[in-house]
């Protein structure tokens, strides 16, 4: 209690007028640019599966009304970018996705992020840098006490992808380039130079190839502003090209042996490339039905070895009943098309599916809805697939880095072999949502099938079940998404403690986490 009645005081003394990742991708702004188009608020020819900060910041300017202040500097237009403010807490161990350039942290965490924005004829400069600060106190991790043949079977994963549960224990600061851009504009086209992030499919939690879980790389972009018109539909598109980086962070007890084997594999230094592409097409015959594909291709540059993965999704918006219906389905060893998924067998898949129905609070007019919401998301690969060493998803044989950024998941934040189970019910009017959101994360049974099933000892799924209230609010220009998470991890870090017979007492740990973030639009 003491650790929440702090948290709670450094945070109201740190508002002033900052806050949220400054990505409006997966806080409270771009869900309601989302859930607008279910109100026809939003034109339903745009399928709203390639988002970027610059992209939803203009949907959001237009739906609040709150146009940017703009000035002149010669035949330069200037405007200035909002001011965004996160802070997180974790009160016991690290908690948290979708949170761009934040690390898996216990203690307090907040980023600052501000900006311009400077247009010439059809260039764009977009500067949006972010600054990080966490206090990433020391948290458990995997225990020492497992036994040498859980570690041995541990670093299958460790050695096939770069993914620290932890950044050191010490202060932790960084600044990085954020949402900042450099693009020529050209009708329904752009291309340039940019670090944003990404989010990439229907998912709303989750998504399977591209989200803000991680820091935005450096890649160029050519894509669609709007969507296109053509005799077989409306077209939208994407192509990239960038660099990944690594974490810089030795795994766990690497000097660990076993018969004599280092069970740490060093990885490449070389650079990392990713390159990819996502296409939606709204088909002239279904106007309310979105088809399309994600490919994605990564590797070390200098070596020709790579990994391949890509996922197929439909969304299907129903703006009379106010509701929405979405899908994703991936492939973790090569892009993915009707005729593989249908011929192939024991392929490593996953996938993403969610519903959500805006139900009408008396009279229609007043736009109050009771917004009930699902979503599924399973990266957990067949049985028989995940007894291969070392693979899962987001993890690769050719690339010991995996698909990654700054050691955290370019996908799902969920990470590698694990499951999430959500619902959730809110009210909503316009901004305003007042919610909670119900979750049973299941971390990576990949690796409890291949470390546990000899054991025959099926206590030891690693399951948090969290219980989180989420409130969106605006006032005049500022703009304020809060939530406050209670999580309880069972059997935490697959770990358990002695007990009689079969049934054993699991190693349970409680959690308090929540993220305040207050945006000023100037």
């Amino acid at each position: 209690m003491k650790k929440i009645i702090l948290y709670i005081f450094f945070t109201i003394s740190a508002i002033d007028l900052h806050a949220q990742t400054a990505t409006l991708l997966s806080d409270g702004a771009a869900d309601f640019l989302r859930r607008s188009q279910l109100e026809s608020k939003v034109s339903s020819s745009s399928s709203i599966m390639i988002n970027s900060f610059s992209s939803n910041l203009l949907g959001i300017d237009s739906l609040l009304d709150t146009p940017p202040k703009m000035f002149k500097l010669a035949k330069i237009k200037v405007e200035v970018l909002p001011l965004n403010r996160t802070a997180q807490f974790n009160s016991d161990i690290a908690h948290g996705s979708n949170d761009d350039a934040m690390i898996p942290s216990k203690g307090m965490q907040w980023v600052l992020s501000g900006g311009v924005k400077l247009g010439w004829n059809h260039l764009e400069l977009q500067l949006k840098p972010e600054y990080i600060y966490a206090q990433n106190l020391p948290f458990e991790t995997f225990p020492t006490e497992h036994y040498p043949l859980f570690w041995q079977q541990y670093y299958r994963w460790l050695n096939h992808i770069d993914n620290p549960e932890n950044f050191g224990n010490s202060i932790y600061r960084k600044v990085v380039p954020g949402q900042s851009s450099l693009k020529y504009k050209f009708k329904q086209w752009e291309v340039g130079v940019s670090s944003e992030n990404l989010w990439w499919g229907p998912g709303r939690f989750n998504a399977l190839i591209l989200s803000n879980n991680a820091p935005g790389f450096l890649h160029f972009t050519a894509n669609t502003t709007s969507p296109i018109k053509t005799r077989w539909g409306m077209l939208e598109g994407q192509v990239i090209a960038g660099r990944l980086e690594s974490s810089g962070i030795l795994p766990p007890d690497h000097y660990r042996y076993m018969d004599g084997v280092s069970l740490y594999v060093p990885k490449p230094g070389n650079n990392r490339y990713i390159k990819g592409a996502i296409l939606s097409w709204q088909p002239k015959w279904t106007p309310h039905v979105f088809l399309g594909f994600t490919t994605v291709n990564y590797g070390y540059e200098g070596k020709s070895a790579s990994s391949t993965m890509g996922s197929l999704f439909a969304r299907y918006i129903m703006p009379k009943d106010k509701a929405e219906l979405y899908f994703e389905f991936g492939r973790n060893d090569k892009m993915p098309t009707p005729i593989n998924i249908a011929t192939d067998n024991g392929f490593p898949r996953a996938y993403v599916a969610g519903f959500r129905k805006l139900v009408p609070i008396q009279n229609p007019a007043d736009q109050k809805y009771i917004e009930l919401a699902g979503e599924l998301t399973q990266l957990q690969l067949p049985t028989s697939t995940a007894t291969f060493e070392g693979q899962s998803w987001y993890t690769s044989a050719n690339v010991q880095h995996g698909y990654t950024n700054q050691g955290k998941v370019l996908g799902a934040g969920i990470g590698p072999g694990s499951n999430s189970q959500n619902i959730a019910i809110s009210y909503v009017h316009g901004f305003t949502k007042l919610g909670v959101q119900f979750e049973r994360l299941l971390h990576n049974n990949d690796f409890y099938y291949n470390a546990f099933i000899i054991t025959n000892d099926a206590t030891r799924h690693w399951v948090d079940v969290s219980t989180t209230f989420i409130a969106n609010y605006k006032y005049k220009r500022f703009l304020l998404s809060s939530k406050m998470g209670f999580i309880r991890s069972l059997n935490y870090e697959w770990y358990i403690l002695e007990g009689q017979g079969y049934f054993k007492n699991g190693y349970d740990v409680f959690n308090f986490h929540t993220n305040l973030s207050l945006s000023y639009r100037f």
